[in-house]
Formats: C-alpha cells, structure tokens, sequence
C-alpha cells in the first residue's frame, strides 16, 4: 500500500482533483473514499483496503487515514486502472 504525507489538506485535494476513487473490493469506481455504492466496502471498515488502498498523513492537522485508491495512482502506474 502507497502511503505520503503532505502538510496541508490543499496540498492532498491539489494531488487528486478527480475525486475518484477505486473500491478496494470491487474495482468500481467511487466518488466517496470510503464508501462504495456497489457492493458497500468501507476502506475505515474492520478489514479496511486489504492492503489495495492509500494511506496519507496531514501534518497540519495531525490526521492519518487509509482510503481507497485515488484513481490519479492508477493512471500514474500506467494500468488503465487495473490492478495487479
């Protein structure tokens, strides 16, 4: 799992501007980071991302968190949002 740290929450919405992210269950995308519609995964779940998601820190607010995927990783990795 891909894990940063950022210093501002402008510095994480300026990294991923879609706001779209991959379920870590079942690869649909999603508009909330957390929650998918389709099957009802939730990345802050008792299993969390199964290791498929993201996980950042915000320095000024001290938060840390593990999300779903940011679809920017995948067209980053080159995958046509698959996963390996």
């Amino acid at each position: 799992m891909q894990e940063e740290v950022f210093n501002t929450q402008r510095e994480f919405n300026n990294r991923f501007p879609s706001k779209m992210y991959i379920c870590s269950n079942c690869g649909e995308l999603s508009e909330n980071k957390y929650t998918c519609r389709k099957c009802h995964w939730r990345a802050d779940g008792l299993l969390k991302t199964w290791g498929k998601g993201y996980k950042y820190t915000i320095l000024e607010t001290g938060i840390t968190e593990e999300i779903f995927k940011p679809i920017e990783l995948l067209r980053k990795d080159g995958n046509n949002g698959k996963e390996d």
